[in-house]
């Protein structure tokens, strides 16, 4: 029987350095923009980031954290990857 093995959780910024080296520059500006603890909260512990056809989905594992995105950095998280709307989300 396969055993399930556990996984730590990853930093977005070191899964995109592997997963999509195109997304780190937005990745920089934006932290450039933001508070290292709030960079860390709620960017950095994003599940999944995808960029296509001017616009950017981000995937969080709170729904609190969406609605805080949503409120706070949608227009630094545009400006920092140059995409006209941003759509988030959150998988728990």
């Amino acid at each position: 029987m396969d055993m399930l093995k556990w996984e730590p959780f990853t930093p977005l910024v070191e899964r995109m350095e592997q997963e999509s080296p195109e997304l780190l520059a937005g990745l920089h500006a934006l932290k450039e923009q933001m508070l290292p603890a709030e960079f860390e909260k709620y960017i950095n512990s994003l599940i999944r980031i995808r960029k296509g056809n001017g616009m950017l989905l981000l995937i969080t594992k709170k729904e609190m954290y969406r609605s805080i995105i949503e409120s706070r950095f949608v227009p630094l998280i545009r400006s920092s990857f140059g995409v006209n709307r941003v759509q988030i989300i959150s998988q728990p």
